[in-house]
């Protein structure tokens, strides 16, 4: 959240926790301060959603920065976050990478380091929302920061448990019925179906739908009516 997409207040009744745009690949002080007090409002967890720096690109491209650019980027953004959330009198409950850096952070070791080294000066006590298998994931637990295993009900997969990339065709889903049976089979089953009919497994604890989907307020009242037909708290 906090990306100008202006549907905020909109998709809050429906969700447990957000994840708010703190500077990389979009948001400033404004947007995140009313993002923080919305959440309040309706009682929602927040997190910071650091990105590379790249705001050409929403932050959906991988960069090549130095160990430094990055380390010093992640800094200012989670600095940021933390400012407004002492301005706002918000506890911080997680932080979650967005983008092509969370997309990196699933196999590039040197970047788990850097953000892991970020994470555990910055915000210590918070877990991390991440893919499960993955790098980040797994160096975390290593090091001692908990983790939250994310699924995602707005995005196709790939058989290895990545993410489909945003270039390929059927990479967003925005059949409603089929986001339903993602959602369903992520919470029920423990695993997502991939582009040639197969599944595979894939245990989470938390569930995204992107902000900036294009049918994000529709979508969020068609599975928060599924869920409560299917007798599924959102906690």
């Amino acid at each position: 959240m906090g990306e100008g997409m202006g549907n905020e207040e909109l998709l809050m009744p429906f969700i447990s926790s957000c994840s708010i745009a703190c500077g990389g690949h979009v948001g400033s002080e404004e947007t995140i301060l009313r993002t923080l007090q919305l959440a309040k409002a309706y009682d929602i967890k927040v997190g910071p959603h650091p990105s590379y720096p790249d705001p050409d690109n929403f932050g959906r491209t991988s960069m090549n920065l130095s160990k430094k650019d990055l380390k010093d980027s992640l800094e200012r953004q989670i600095s940021l976050f933390k400012m407004c959330c002492k301005k706002s009198e918000t506890n911080i409950n997680h932080i979650k990478p967005h983008g092509a850096l969370y997309n990196d952070l699933f196999v590039n070791a040197e970047r788990v380091n850097i953000f892991l080294e970020v994470v555990k000066k910055q915000l210590p006590q918070v877990q991390i929302y991440c893919a499960p298998g993955s790098l980040l994931e797994k160096e975390a637990l290593i090091v001692g920061i908990k983790t939250k295993r994310e699924g995602f009900m707005d995005r196709a997969y790939n058989g290895d448990g990545t993410l489909r990339s945003r270039l390929l065709h059927g990479a967003i889903l925005t059949d409603f019925e089929q986001v339903g049976l993602q959602v369903l089979g992520l919470i029920k089953k423990g695993s997502v179906s991939i582009a040639n009919g197969e599944s595979i497994p894939i245990s989470v604890q938390t569930l995204c739908l992107h902000g900036d989907h294009p049918q994000a307020s529709k979508l969020i009242i068609h599975i928060d009516g599924l869920l409560k037909k299917e007798d599924i708290d959102v906690r």
